[in-house]
């Protein structure tokens, strides 16, 4: 027994050891960096979020800023530890690094596209609320800039097309469409978000509909596995109907696909995410419009997705 006691003692004091290395020199705790979530546009690299040419612009600001105390030249992962260690007293995340003084109006809109836009305040008090038309912008305008072949649409309200005051459609971009100009400033596959209510209601929930030109094939998707309705179904045939009229010598075929009678969401809170879940999926390639039909993703599974979509803060 006195042995192992004499085991655990050393361990202990090995413990405490570690603990104290945790502390800098003036016993102060050093700060741990905090992995924040990447935009689609972000580095991509397990360590960081932030572009490799924007960490050179950071050692660059830091070392004009700080002459006496300047990152050494080397590859871009040790000039990336070399900035979490001039910052680790300060920042205990990326982000902050791109707040500081030395960086100010030096890295452009990298804040933006390196990391996934920051969930609303009220998402502390209640985790599950639904998302608002700017929260599902924020994202989708995010992959738009990743992806040169993609345009967003939306959020709109279902009746897209009814006029307003001044002649004015609800959802101008919906009520002029042109599939021919689409093509011709190369955007061959096209997201909408759709809002079952019209646009003097506030909203009761989230739908989405990608044409994947490439594929000729136009898909609807509703996490509820309800089919499509009759005013989204019009704005679907005005697309089929351009298709055929792309020239005299093309036309494409489209093929209409939906999820019904599939459902998935089973609470009343997740449609948004649904929503960009779906598009954003399809866009990448990792599931096509089968998948959507013949699996059931859960409300759990979904849920998991407002961590990957939005930063609870940067």
């Amino acid at each position: 027994m006195g042995k192992t006691s004499k085991k655990n003692s050393h361990k202990k004091r090995i413990k405490k050891s570690k603990r104290h290395n945790k502390h800098n020199k003036s016993g102060k705790k050093t700060r741990k960096l905090k992995k924040l979530q990447c935009g689609p546009e972000g580095n991509g690299k397990k360590y960081t979020c932030i572009r490799d040419q924007s960490i050179c612009k950071l050692k660059t600001l830091w070392n004009k800023r700080h002459p006496d105390n300047k990152i050494k030249n080397g590859n871009i992962h040790s000039t990336w530890k070399q900035l979490r260690s001039k910052l680790k007293n300060v920042c205990n995340k990326e982000s902050c690094w791109l707040r500081q003084k030395f960086a100010k109006g030096g890295l452009g809109n990298e804040m933006s596209v390196a990391f996934a836009p920051e969930s609303p305040e009220k998402w502390k008090k209640n985790p599950n609320e639904w998302l608002s038309s700017n929260d599902i912008i924020a994202v989708m305008k995010q992959y738009e800039k990743k992806y040169t072949c993609f345009e967003f649409i939306g959020p709109s309200p279902i009746d897209y097309d009814t006029h307003k005051m001044y002649g004015e459609c609800v959802w101008e971009e919906l009520c002029h469409f042109n599939l021919k100009e689409q093509i011709s400033s190369g955007k061959t596959k096209i997201g909408v978000i759709f809002n079952l209510d019209p646009h003097y209601k506030g909203g009761s929930h989230w739908v989405s509909l990608l044409i994947n030109v490439k594929k000729s094939l136009i898909y609807y998707f509703d996490s509820v596995g309800k089919s499509i309705p009759a005013q989204i179904k019009k704005f679907v045939d005005t697309v089929k109907r351009q298709g055929l009229h792309i020239s005299d010598s093309e036309q494409i075929i489209f093929k209409f696909d939906q999820n019904h009678p599939q459902e998935h969401q089973m609470g009343d809170t997740e449609c948004g995410i649904y929503s960009l879940y779906f598009l954003i999926h399809m866009l990448e390639g990792t599931h096509d419009g089968d998948y959507f039909k013949n699996h059931v993703i859960t409300d759990k599974c979904v849920q998991k997705f407002r961590k990957v979509y939005f930063n609870e803060s940067l």
